[in-house]
């Protein structure tokens, strides 16, 4: 019972982190209208396996995470820098995708769709301190038992949950495309603004 307690927990962090149309949900999204659902489900499956590896890292390495705090406190300063250099980059990619819309001419995706999930997702700093909270508020108040076997399934219910629903935004990228034409024509600037307001936000927390 715990081993399956452990797993719906995950699927429910999972969901409670991904559902809010962010900025690894529409790059989803942008996927699959770009190269087609398949590209879309790919790189869905490396946002999740990204994901699940950082839960399960939380998960089992808690105390030494809690007797090195420097360590989260070091991504945190790094996350500032990169959601910087993240958002110039997808503003850059926006700029040039409007250049090529008006030119008529599309560029070549360029990578494996499943690595470039993995990539964005590993970029995204801020979600080893989320999962390491939410991971150890399950484990202190009795949800998630202590033993390996239930961290597992926690591991592995975050991985199922994340990828299901980033899975249902590339599969609903179509929707998208017909009811927020707009939104979808400038995922690009959309990203880059997400990226922007994270950089803004930890900012602000960085000088508090």
């Amino acid at each position: 019972m715990d081993i399956v307690t452990g797993f719906l927990l995950g699927i429910a962090v999972a969901f409670s982190a991904t559902w809010f149309p962010g900025m690894l949900n529409m790059q989803s999204v942008a996927t699959s209208l770009r190269v087609g659902k398949r590209a879309g489900y790919l790189f869905s499956a490396g946002l999740a396996v990204v994901l699940a590896i950082q839960a399960g890292t939380t998960i089992f390495f808690a105390n030494f995470l809690s007797k090195h705090a420097e360590i989260l406190e070091a991504m945190k300063n790094w996350a500032l820098p990169l959601f910087l250099i993240l958002a110039g980059a997808f503003i850059i990619k926006g700029i040039q995708a409007l250049a090529e819309r008006r030119a008529e001419v599309a560029a070549p995706y360029k990578g494996g769709p499943f690595w470039r999930g993995a990539g964005m997702a590993a970029m995204n700093l801020l979600n080893i301190p989320v999962f390491f909270a939410l991971g150890g508020w399950l484990v202190s108040a009795g949800f998630l038992r202590t033993g390996f076997l239930p961290k597992f399934a926690y591991t592995i219910g975050v991985g199922v949950g994340a990828i299901g629903v980033f899975s249902l935004y590339a599969h609903l990228a179509g929707w998208f495309s017909r009811h927020a034409a707009m939104f979808t024509r400038n995922i690009n600037f959309v990203i880059g603004g997400f990226f922007l307001i994270l950089a803004m936000v930890q900012w602000l927390r960085l000088a508090g």
